[in-house]
């Protein structure tokens, strides 16, 4: 598991330091650092299938694109250099990067920097244990994409969530792992029978079934509702959205490393909840989960798992970016990006409440009455 994350010179933050536990939740209005936070995991994830680890950042990927290194470099720093620390239960890891303004490759300085073989395969971001599915997910599809390699040897639903029909289809009979998960009208711990429980809580009563056509390759979905069959497009976003990322949850194993952007996208305030409540569910039973979300709903489920003691409030982190105006001589006024770590008590309350942390509904009925 990683235990922490620190950064100097990158992006937005001149020097943040970030502790991890199981479920990790980034939250803050926009363009306040909470994609960077990701992004520095996505470059090394993308450094390391470009078996560039060791040499250097490919700022440009299938993970992530970000650009050339003014990009990346933080504006007000006056070094040549930005980099990354990455803290796991057994190793620290010093990566530095060797800043050039027109280059989407940033050397390694390997004077300034220390990654071991060890802390690569130690490290859950690392390995076929990692999962991304980002806030840029697919929508209600005809058909979907194939990859079976992708599906049974990466074990993936894809970054947008594209090879989640195929994934069902491939592997809809494997047996959930993390108990943690089940759910609890579901006495069947198949994935499929699982992933339809689960769909019920956001919208009662539907399931789906995936199937290949074997010949063309293609992946057809079809939704069930009062035993009718409707094709994808004739259903709401909201199932498409969140399909791959109840897959990618049940399917997650202890000591696994999910990414998680935007789990709430198209879903009843309800829904939101309830996928709250699976998150919850699925760090408890060992899972380091970082999800980014600006649901308040969310974040209530997550707050109810603690009081119901289905996740131990220890095992959680909330973290609110934010932004403090500043002066100085050289600079004039510039911002300086930070972040605060409210706590989760055991009756579900918080420790403190920031200003701006999902206090939005309190200010609305301020308004109102």
């Amino acid at each position: 598991m990683i235990n922490q994350i620190r950064l100097e010179n990158y992006k937005c933050f001149k020097k943040l330091s970030l502790e991890l536990s199981n479920l990790n939740v980034l939250a803050g209005i926009n363009s306040m650092g909470k994609s960077s936070i990701i992004q520095v995991l996505l470059l090394l994830r993308q450094a390391y299938t470009n078996n560039s680890l060791d040499k250097g950042l490919h700022l440009n990927g299938d993970y992530i694109q970000l650009g050339t290194g003014f990009d990346v470099m933080n504006r007000m720093s006056e070094k040549d250099s930005f980099g990354f620390a990455i803290v796991s239960d057994k190793e620290e890891s010093i990566l530095k990067y060797i800043y050039e303004k027109e280059s989407d490759y940033l050397k390694l300085d390997e004077i300034n920097s220390s990654i071991k073989d060890s802390f690569v395969t130690g490290c859950n971001l690392f390995n076929n244990s990692f999962a991304y599915v980002s806030a840029a997910r697919i929508g209600p599809q005809r058909y979907y994409e194939g990859s079976y390699y992708d599906v049974t040897e990466q074990n993936q639903v894809g970054i947008r969530g594209e090879l989640f029909a195929d994934y069902l289809a491939i592997k809809n009979d494997i047996t959930i792992e993390n108990a943690k998960v089940l759910h609890s009208s579901c006495k069947s711990k198949k994935l499929i029978d699982q992933v339809n429980a689960w769909l019920s809580e956001i919208s009662p009563g539907i399931s789906l079934t995936s199937d290949i056509d074997r010949k063309t390759g293609i992946v057809s979905l079809q939704y069930n509702l009062s035993k009718e069959s409707y094709s994808p497009l004739n259903v709401g976003f909201g199932l498409s959205y969140v399909a791959p990322i109840v897959i990618a949850l049940l399917k997650a194993k202890s000591d696994d490393l999910l990414i998680i952007e935007n789990p709430e996208a198209h879903l009843h305030p309800k829904g939101q909840r309830k996928m709250g409540e699976l998150i919850s569910q699925a760090a408890a039973g060992g899972v380091q989960i970082i999800v980014e979300t600006h649901s308040d709903h969310l974040l209530n489920g997550i707050r109810l798992s603690v009081k119901q003691k289905i996740i131990d409030r220890l095992k959680t982190r909330l973290n609110y970016f934010y932004r403090d105006e500043k002066e100085d001589n050289t600079f004039g006024k510039y911002y300086e990006y930070k972040k605060t770590s409210p706590q989760i008590l055991d009756d579900g309350r918080l420790s403190d409440w920031p200003e701006g942390f999902f206090d939005e509904w309190d200010k609305a009925l301020m308004d109102l009455f």
